[in-house]
């Protein structure tokens, strides 16, 4: 079956699991910032009891959430969604540039 064939057959987007494709290519200092950006969200899900005050205090002193704990905050939150497909776009401009170049430097 060709590459072809199979993106094909496998064209129906599964979200959660592009979501949290996206997410992963997010580093340690993205998801930091990513919480300071939607602190509300965070707060929330405490009083949701969906997160501990004590976890939430460690994501603002700087421990990385989980891809999975994003994942929650980027489903309920279209604005969150933007701000990770915008982020991931950066990157992806970023990784594409450098590819180029060197490419270039190889010829």
């Amino acid at each position: 079956m060709s590459l072809v064939e199979m993106a094909q057959k496998n064209s129906p987007v599964d979200g959660e699991k592009d979501l949290l494709f996206l997410i992963s290519l997010l580093d340690r200092e993205d998801k930091i910032e990513f919480v300071k950006e939607f602190r509300e969200d965070f707060e929330q899900q405490i009083e949701e009891k969906k997160l501990s005050k004590t976890a939430y205090y460690k994501f603002l002193n700087g421990y990385a959430p989980s891809d999975e704990r994003i994942l929650q905050i980027v489903e309920a939150d279209e604005e969150a969604r933007r701000w990770l497909i915008e982020r991931v776009r950066e990157k992806a401009k970023r990784a594409l540039q450098i590819i180029e170049r060197m490419e270039a430097e190889e010829e």
